[in-house]
């Protein structure tokens, strides 16, 4: 059996092990428990409301509808989503909440599993330890069944990052600017992961397509979905960020409440410190987009232990990185290492975020990853040796 087919054969092992452990062991059973109280139900309340002739911007109507209909409480009067998300989501609006539910859950995970096989597959091949470890870690790990649980986005934001990460490699700029919409649904997690995919325009071609398809397609989407629901702004602006960005698993929130203003001054120049070392790798080069993907979770506005998933993009960039360096042992080790604090570490931070009724210091899970993917990937920088440069040439188009 080649090395190749033993790939395969682990991670499926391990993709399986997953989807039994989330079956069998607990996941699946809260996520029934929870499905007319969790985040999914309230995301869907807002097409379902959209159909019900109700905008969930509207706050004299709109907290009524959503009583009526079942679904998840929530702290805010109106929905905390933009309407061309609303608008996306009417199809599972249409069905009943179980029904739309299970087909969510369903999709996330299998669009997940693919995306993470693509990943290993392109960049990490071969390797049959890797591709078993980070199978297991995807649903195993705290982030990705917690995912299920909740009924959240990151599964599916996950297979998002990858797809635009891999057309944008293989050169095929406008189906990259296809899965990048799909940030759209929750900006404030892609701040720096847009800088990184944008800054490269002014180098490389495949990424002025790239920017300039992505450009007209959000442009398109949100002018439309604006103009359907023009008072969502004014309604959101006033109640949802303050109400979202006051506490959650970001640097500016752990750092205030150890320190205060202090703390978030440290943090925003600690973000800004993050941006530049950034900036050191070739545009468009493949530890640039490890350490700008790695960069976008751990210095996000907006987050929780959930979005984490995120983090299987950069890692297996990274890994490929020290794949085409030759560096076999730093790659077991960083793709164990994430692994295992997927598996491990982050339940830990979580039991102990339940224990306290927040998980703000969840947070050091993505600083973790972004120091240990700045670490090993600090070779292969602008002006590195001739040697470190050729791991990190940009993928032909």
């Amino acid at each position: 059996m080649t090395s190749a087919r033993r790939a395969e054969v682990a991670f499926g092992a391990a993709i399986l092990a997953g989807v039994l452990f989330i079956a069998l062991l607990g996941p699946l059973d809260r996520r029934l428990e929870l499905v007319h109280i969790n985040d999914f139900s309230g995301v869907w309340a807002g097409p379902r409301a959209v159909l019900a002739g109700v905008s969930p911007w509207d706050a004299d109507r709109y907290p009524a509808t959503r009583i009526a209909l079942g679904t998840q409480e929530s702290d805010a009067p109106i929905l905390s989503y933009m309407p061309w998300v609303v608008i996306a989501l009417l199809p599972l609006g249409l069905l009943p909440l179980d029904v739309a539910a299970w087909v969510w859950m369903i999709a996330s995970m299998a669009l997940a599993a693919l995306a993470l096989r693509a990943l290993l597959r392109t960049f990490v091949p071969g390797r049959p330890l890797v591709h078993g470890a980070l199978g297991l870690a995807l649903f195993v790990g705290q982030p990705g069944f917690h995912a299920i649980v909740l009924g959240q986005w990151s599964l599916l934001l996950l297979a998002a990052v990858a797809a635009a990460v891999l057309a944008l490699r293989a050169g095929q700029s406008r189906r990259a600017a296809a899965a990048a919409l799909a940030f759209l649904s929750k900006p404030q997690l892609f701040v720096w992961t847009a800088l990184g995919l944008a800054l490269p325009a002014a180098w490389d071609e495949r990424y002025r397509r790239f920017l300039r398809y992505a450009i007209v397609l959000g442009g398109v989407v949100v002018l439309s979905a604006w103009l359907a629901y023009p008072e969502w702004f004014p309604a959101w602006l006033a109640d949802i960020p303050a109400r979202r960005t006051s506490r959650s698993a970001v640097l500016l929130s752990a750092f205030g409440e150890l320190m205060g203003t202090p703390g978030r001054v440290l943090a925003i120049a600690l973000i800004g410190a993050g941006v530049v070392f950034a900036s050191r790798f070739v545009p468009a080069s493949d530890p640039w987009l490890a350490v700008w993907l790695a960069l976008s979770s751990a210095a996000a506005i907006y987050s929780w232990s959930y979005d984490q998933v995120l983090l299987f993009v950069p890692l297996a960039i990274a890994c490929g990185v020290l794949a085409a360096a030759g560096r076999e042992r730093a790659l077991v080790r960083l793709a164990l290492a994430g692994a295992a604090t997927l598996l491990f570490i982050s339940p830990a931070l979580y039991a102990f975020g339940v224990a306290r009724h927040d998980e703000t210091f969840s947070i050091a899970v993505p600083v973790g990853f972004f120091a240990a993917i700045a670490w090993l990937l600090w070779p292969y920088r602008r002006g590195a040796s001739v040697s470190a440069r050729a791991a990190q040439q940009v993928q032909p188009a």
